[in-house]
């Protein structure tokens, strides 16, 4: 009733006041109590709850009311065992996970995620950011039903953040896994991309399977070749019967395939453990002016939402000479960043001013360092792109959404309700602040549709190629026919490069045998290629694998490509590159981007990845001609680590920057493999080295997270 609505709107605007708390506290609870009794106005009630419990010393001797509304929602992470009465605290108690620490309590609807869990049910979840969706996965492995665990995550950036997670609570029980050389022990946690569980092929090994921010399962933007392998693992995992949680933030469903499909329990929880505050932001003629100004006014921990990396930079830039820090930032890490990268990057800049940047390009341990420093309070300001509000946790009081698109894209409804979630945190805010500079999508939550098993009309061919002849539609089958009846490459072949489409592969291997006096020179080598031998395969694969839309600029025709390739075999530092870059540009920025896009993009995804492609496709064409073949495995592992050796370059997953692991490397050698790195690195006596104080700050960091 529109009498209600106003009612709940007096009493949010008396919870914002300590005054009006004090003044009236058992009145504004008794209209609480009121609300929670009525089932319809269950989220209402449970966020005047929240806000009721930012100003709970307010409340008098009225709190021990909303402690028990606290108990009723079901909110026990709130509560104080030692306060509770004995009903109480049988409800506590039934509500704690085994073999976790005396501390973690679930709210009820994570109790009720983890029981059917336990009891071997497969689990899709659904649930705002703040519901606490990794504590279930803890608490599975803290159970010890299972020997062996695979946690599928979309980026590095969450292996690491994973990594560090599970080894402080399972390390002396279990070994976690992040890279495919690492050893297996008897009990493992492996933490792995979907590219790394293909490479790895770990499926057969595991017997649970937890898949992070699943609705990456539907296509997405540009993503349709990570979407197909994450697909390929799903449908392995399925088709081995493994037990099987897929979390993710709110969507609206499973579609009706994927319900058929699969023998699981779905929950779909909008049960909120913190308040989002939305702010409407007038941006103005100068948008930018007006956030500085905004920014001024806040005190807490403020992430800024942006469109893309060069959105961040402008950002920044605008920020640094307006915004002062809320205290005196450490130089060194600042000073270390211009020393080995440059000193006018803006990322150097804006570290002195307390201000931290994060995006895809940043490297990944500077990445780690920034958000770090943001959960301690060095950094009170971290700029950020959409690889930050996948996953990554934060404690952010307020979020600023300043731009509505991601790369020119606008940002939907399920993206919005993504980053906003990332407002207050459980156990750190009960109330989190949003401004909107543009008003909020409107389209609904959408629907998960999983092709592997829906196999649309516009599924890649590249992915069906990986479905058991028995699980094909007559369709999928139909679509599929002109692959398995060419003769340019076998089937098997087109189907190893997994989620590389099938017709690029024909492409390439009909230019080939087109013209075999060209190529034979340009494609029959081992070890190490000729400079020539470079740029005769970039120029060969760069249109038929759409090299033109890779690397975000660094590389835009295949020579070009080939000359920065070619710059690695010294094994420059990444300074060397960004010095001769900016003798061309003299635009440190650029010169920075174009550097670290390069060797993340190119270097250390794409050119690898397709080279091996490329490996597969030649020994065919030429065993079919009875000529001998190419090895191309050592220089695409050389060029992925930049002719370092990998275990110094592994490194960097665990927060130590290349720069410094090739000053750890006279102190951990010899070493056989990472395993071996890392232990050295672990029993490493850091004060006796000669690193620098933000060095050694970095090192020990990375010993305490092993």
């Amino acid at each position: 009733m529109p009498g209600d609505y106003l009612e709940v709107d007096q009493i949010r605007e008396s919870l914002s006041r300590p005054e009006a708390i004090e003044r009236d506290a058992f009145g504004i609870i008794a209209h609480i109590c009121r609300l929670v009794d009525e089932d319809a106005s269950a989220q209402v009630s449970q966020e005047l709850i929240l806000r009721a419990l930012e100003y709970k010393r307010h409340f008098g001797t009225a709190s021990a009311v909303l402690d028990a509304l606290v108990r009723k929602v079901g909110l026990f992470p709130y509560l104080n065992p030692a306060e509770l009465c004995t009903a109480d605290e049988i409800a506590w108690e039934f509500n704690r996970p085994e073999n976790m620490p005396g501390d973690i309590v679930f709210h009820e609807p994570q109790a009720r995620v983890y029981r059917a869990l336990i009891r071997g049910s497969s689990v899709v979840l659904s649930a705002p950011t703040s519901f606490g969706k990794s504590l279930v996965t803890d608490a599975v492995i803290a159970s010890g039903k299972f020997d062996n665990v695979l946690v599928v995550v979309p980026t590095i950036a969450l292996i690491d953040e994973t990594r560090r997670r599970l080894s402080a609570r399972f390390g002396n029980l279990y070994k976690v896994i992040t890279h495919t050389s690492q050893s297996i022990s008897s009990r493992n946690v492996f933490v792995l991309t979907q590219e790394r569980v293909l490479e790895r092929n770990v499926i057969d090994k595991v017997e649970f399977v937890v898949i992070d921010e699943f609705y990456k399962l539907a296509p997405g933007r540009d993503d349709d070749d990570r979407c197909a392998r994450l697909n390929e693992v799903f449908y392995r995992t399925v088709k081995a019967r493994k037990q099987f949680y897929l979390l993710g933030p709110n969507v609206q469903g499973m579609s009706e395939v994927a319900k058929r499909r699969l023998k699981c329990e779905e929950f779909y929880e909008d049960y909120r453990t913190v308040v989002s505050e939305v702010h409407d932001v007038n941006p103005g003629p100068e948008p930018l002016k007006t956030l500085t100004t905004l920014c001024g006014t806040l005190t807490d921990p403020t992430l800024i939402f942006c469109s893309s990396p060069q959105s961040a930079a402008e950002v920044v830039q605008a920020l640094i000479p307006s915004v002062r820090p809320a205290k005196e930032v450490p130089s060194d890490a600042a000073d270390w960043v211009a020393e080995n990268y440059h000193p006018d990057w803006h990322f150097v800049k804006a570290l002195r001013m307390g201000i931290g940047v994060h995006h895809g390009r940043i490297p990944r341990a500077l990445a780690h360092y920034v958000v770090s420093a943001f959960n301690s309070d060095l950094v009170r300001f971290l700029v950020c792109t959409s690889t930050l509000i996948e996953g990554v946790n934060t404690k952010a009081k307020n979020v600023i959404i300043f731009d509505d698109k991601i790369n020119k894209r606008a940002i939907d409804f399920f993206t919005f309700n993504n980053i906003k979630g990332r407002s207050g945190r459980m156990g750190k805010h009960y109330i989190g602040h949003v401004y909107l500079f543009n008003p909020a999508p409107t389209d609904p939550l959408p629907f998960v549709d999983i092709p592997v098993f829906s196999q649309p009309e516009d599924a890649l061919p590249s992915l069906l190629m990986q479905i058991d002849d028995e699980d094909l539609s007559a369709r999928s089958k139909k679509r599929l026919e002109a692959f398995l009846e060419q003769k340019v490459l076998d089937y098997e072949t087109l189907k190893a490069n997994t989620g590389i489409a099938p017709q690029s592969q024909i492409e390439i291997a009909r230019e080939i045998r087109s013209n075999l006096d060209k190529y034979a020179p340009i494609l029959q080598w081992s070890g190490l290629p000729k400079y020539k031998q470079i740029y005769g395969i970039c120029n060969l694969i760069w249109k038929p694998f759409r090299y033109s839309r890779l690397g975000a600029g660094s590389a835009v025709e295949p020579n070009q490509l080939g000359l920065r390739l070619i710059e690695l075999h010294t094994a420059p530092a990444t300074k060397t590159l960004i010095d001769k870059a900016f003798e061309y540009s003299r635009d440190a920025d650029k010169a920075v981007s174009q550097v670290l896009d390069f060797l993340k993009l190119w270097s250390g995804f794409h050119f690898p990845q397709l080279l091996r492609a490329l490996d597969g496709i030649q020994r065919d064409v030429f065993r079919r001609l009875g000529k001998p073949a190419g090895d191309y495995s050592f220089y695409a592992s050389r060029i992925e680590n930049r002719f370092v050796d990998p275990a110094l370059v592994a490194l960097e997953e665990y927060g130590i920057p290349l720069e410094v692991a090739r000053r750890l490397d006279r102190y951990l050698a010899p070493y056989q493999n990472l395993d071996d790195a890392l232990e050295k690195l672990r029993r490493l006596p850091v004060g006796r080295t000669d690193l620098s104080l933000f060095e050694k700050t970095l090192v020990k960091d990375a010993q305490n997270s092993l």
